[in-house]
C-alpha cells in the first residue's frame, strides 16, 4: 500500500508540505484479522515522487485488529500507536476498511455498465472519537470492465463522491470543510477480494483555533494505492 498527501494553500496553491507512506497490509480471512507491518514515512518534494526510504514506524508492526468491525472508530484501538502517528493510523485503517468492505457490500448489486448508488452511503455519518466526522452524502459506482491482476480475473469498478462535509471539533482546533474522492477497484470474480484499488481525495477546509488565529483555508490532497502482491 502507498499513500501520498500534500497540504496546499487553498487559494494560491503554495505547497505547505508533502509526505508519503509505504506499508504492507494483510487480512487473515479465517480469523477476520487485519495487520500492518513495514510502515515507512518519508518527506516528498511533490506528489510525483516515489515513496522510498524514510523512517520506519515500528509501532505499526504490532498493529492488528478485527478487519471488518466498527472498533476502528474508537480511540482505544490506537492506544499502542504514538500520539503523533495516530492520525496516520486512522487514515490507513479507514482507507483499508473502505476498499475491502465496500467491495464485499456492493459487488452482488452491480450490473455491467450500470450506475449503482448504495443506500447505506446516502446521508451516513462516520465519526471517529475526538477526531473527524465524515458525512457521506452518496457514492456512485459503475462496473466498467474486466481486467487481469496477477493472474486473477477482476471486475473493474469505478467510484466517485463529489461532495461530503467533514468536521473536526476538539480542544485545540475546529475544522470544517468538504471532501471529494474518486477511484477504482479491481475485484476478483472468484472471491470478491480487492486485488488492486486506487483513490484520489481532495479536502478543502478552514481551520480555526489557538494555533490558527487567522483561520487559513487548506487544500489537503491524497493519493492511495492498494496492490495485492500474492
Amino acid at each position: 500500500m502507498t499513500l501520498k498527501w500534500q497540504n496546499l494553500d487553498a487559494l494560491s496553491g503554495k505547497v505547505i508540505n508533502c509526505n508519503g507512506v509505504r506499508a504492507t497490509y494483510s487480512i487473515e480471512p479465517d480469523q477476520n484479522r487485519a495487520r500492518w507491518k513495514d510502515v515507512y514515512l518519508a518527506s516528498l518534494k511533490d506528489m510525483n515522487q516515489e515513496v522510498a526510504g524514510g523512517s520506519r514506524l515500528k509501532a505499526f508492526d504490532e498493529f492488528s485488529y478485527s478487519a471488518m468491525d466498527t472498533a476502528f472508530l474508537a480511540e482505544a484501538m490506537y492506544r499502542n500507536i504514538p500520539p503523533e502517528q495516530q492520525d496516520l493510523a486512522k487514515w490507513l485503517v479507514s482507507d483499508a476498511v473502505q476498499m475491502q468492505g465496500l467491495a464485499w457490500y456492493i459487488f452482488d448489486s452491480l450490473s455491467y455498465n450500470k450506475e449503482f448508488m448504495p443506500k447505506l452511503l446516502e446521508g451516513f455519518d462516520i465519526s471517529f472519537k475526538n477526531w473527524v466526522t465524515f458525512s457521506s452524502r452518496y457514492q456512485k459506482l459503475i462496473w466498467t470492465g474486466i481486467g487481469r491482476h496477477r493472474e486473477e480475473i477482476c471486475a473493474i469498478v469505478k467510484f466517485e463522491s463529489l461532495y461530503n462535509p467533514v468536521e473536526i471539533d476538539n480542544e485545540t482546533v475546529h475544522m470544517n470543510g468538504r471532501s471529494l474522492y474518486y477511484g477504482e477497484m479491481w475485484i476478483s470474480l472468484e472471491d470478491k477480494q480487492v486485488e488492486y484499488a486506487s483513490m484520489a481525495e481532495d479536502v478543502v477546509m478552514k481551520l480555526t483555533g489557538s494555533r490558527f488565529p487567522e483561520g487559513p483555508f487548506i487544500d489537503l490532497q491524497r493519493e492511495i494505492v492498494f496492490s495485492k502482491v500474492n
